[in-house]
């Protein structure tokens, strides 16, 4: 056999078995396809229905992040997300990135499958956490031949892209999927969020789900207390961390709009023409990529409730925009010369004083006064540290149950640690150390080699003995001693002053002092 012979007979033996294993890798596709299709006709509900469509296609096209979107019959135009899955955590597949790969479909009515999102969605829209995102497909929900809704899939992964593999797959399942949520019944119920979902988010952000016993927190408790049965605007203002959105979703959710519309936009996250697009919307041709109209937030949170975070970043030149819709209660979308009409509750937040930027001349005086009606001052974690030891605590049980791991509790040690740190990012960094502590956390107690960033901290013992008034540095004992046994009895502090041999109302007094 000739040289040329031997190499041609070698690849077609190669081109054999590509296309065998080609066949062998769509033959166990298409198996675990049909083992999941037979799931998902099983599911008892429409909940059940949504959450494996989720789970699986994450596993099937090796996705980071998949949303399920569906259109309102009556409206074409308007869209909402069903539901979300990620395996990563941290969202990128947000209602923003939804919005814009749903117009996509909308106008094009084919499937999207792109590994560069600034060149199919437009450079301007594709900024930030968004440029991290390295491949997209989106695949149409097609139903009695008309697109009720959308699947979108993100990777983050230069590893694992979207391919024809993943596209041929989605497009193959997304019938089913339309077919599967229509048996639901749950398309006409869309827009009008079921009862389920309200209790839902009711007890996620019910005040009592703000954890705090601290003198500050229950002076913002009884603040709210007056607050929550009425409409009005509040302004919440303190450090980043600490906790505004939670109050605000409290409010809302514990008040007299609790079954309205909560809408909320981060001002400090979009550019300002983003942003002006996104809190008012826009008309077909108002700006280049405005292919269609588009309704606002403002719009979308009508009888209910729009929460601004970081309201002292809006622009100047959307001030006064924003001002007269909520003075006059009326705006106009971009490009469009009709008034539309809303009724809306404004809560804003800030982590930076609006005061200083009243005197730096960087926020209009008359909106400051239009938004704040009511504040709330948010403390800083540092300032409330008698709740550290029980938000710790909490952090810990959540993520347990959350990880399946066995950890009884705190090391004696770590809670003074815990209570001497400064915590500049307040609630949502020990939220973070905890969770970091419980994921990566080899035995059945938290010690301080679980918190590396507090490994830098002194000693209880040698902060005491540091150079300084005695009284003080007999209070700082004092304090930890009583946090040491109280860890110990979890909390029962009738069982912590037998140990300590004091009356259980000096033991009080010792909390309350400590706690200022």
């Amino acid at each position: 056999m000739s040289s040329d012979m031997h190499t041609a007979k070698n690849s077609e033996t190669q081109q054999l078995l590509e296309q065998n294993s080609r066949l062998e890798e769509q033959v166990h596709d298409f198996e675990r396809l049909i083992a999941f299709l037979r799931k998902i006709s099983s599911a008892a509900n429409v909940e059940e229905t949504l959450k494996q469509i989720c789970e699986q296609t994450l596993q099937f096209c090796r996705a980071d992040e998949t949303s399920i979107i569906l259109t309102d019959r009556k409206e074409p135009k308007e869209a909402k997300t069903l539901i979300r899955g990620s395996e990563s955590g941290e969202e990128k597949l947000d209602n923003f990135l939804n919005r814009l790969l749903c117009g996509w479909i909308a106008v094009h009515k084919k499937p999207l499958l792109t590994n560069n999102l600034a060149e199919a969605l437009g450079k301007d829209n594709i900024a930030g956490k968004y440029t991290e995102i390295t491949s997209a497909l989106c695949v149409p929900l097609v139903h009695e031949e008309k697109i009720i809704g959308v699947i979108n899939l993100i990777s983050a992964s230069k590893e694992r892209g979207f391919g024809e593999r993943e596209q041929h797959l989605l497009e193959v399942m997304a019938p089913q999927f339309a077919q599967f949520i229509k048996n639901a019944h749950f398309h006409e119920k869309l827009f009008t969020e079921t009862a389920r979902l309200k209790r839902e988010v009711q007890g996620k952000y019910a005040l009592q789900g703000i954890i705090g016993g601290s003198p500050k927190m229950q002076a913002v408790f009884a603040l709210l207390d007056s607050i929550i049965p009425t409409d009005v605007r509040v302004l919440i203002q303190g450090e980043s961390g600490t906790g505004k959105e939670r109050i605000a979703r409290a409010i809302h959710y514990s008040g007299p709009l609790k079954d309205a519309p909560f809408v909320a936009v981060d001002c400090g996250a979009l550019p300002t023409n983003l942003l002006e697009s996104e809190l008012f919307g826009y008309v077909k041709g108002a700006f280049t990529g405005a292919s269609q109209d588009r309704i606002g937030l403002f719009e979308d949170a009508h009888g209910g409730t729009l929460f601004l975070d970081e309201i002292s970043n809006m622009a100047p030149e959307i001030q006064m925009k924003f001002l007269r819709a909520i003075q006059e209660g009326e705006f106009r979308p971009l490009g469009s010369s009709k008034l539309k009409k809303v009724e809306v509750r404004i809560i804003a937040a800030s982590s930076e004083s609006l005061q200083e930027k009243l005197a730096a001349g960087e926020f209009r005086q008359d909106l400051y006064y239009r938004i704040n009606v009511v504040t709330v001052i948010m403390p800083p974690l540092r300032e409330r540290a008698g709740d550290i030891v029980i938000l710790a605590n909490h952090f810990l049980e959540q993520n347990a149950k959350k990880y399946n791991k066995t950890i009884k509790g705190f090391d004696p040690k770590v809670i003074a640690h815990l209570e001497s740190h400064s915590w500049p990012g307040n609630i949502r960094e020990l939220e973070n150390a905890v969770e970091r502590a419980v994921v990566l956390c080899r035995s059945d107690e938290l010690g301080v080699h679980d918190f590396p960033f507090l490994e830098s901290v002194q000693p209880s013992d040698n902060t005491i003995l540091s150079p300084r008034p005695l009284q003080e540095a007999v209070d700082d004992y004092k304090k930890s001693i009583v946090s040491h046994v109280l860890e110990q009895t979890g909390g029962n502090q009738t069982k912590a002053a037998k140990i300590l041999k004091v009356n259980r109302s000096y033991l009080n007094q010792l909390l309350k002092k400590f706690s200022e």
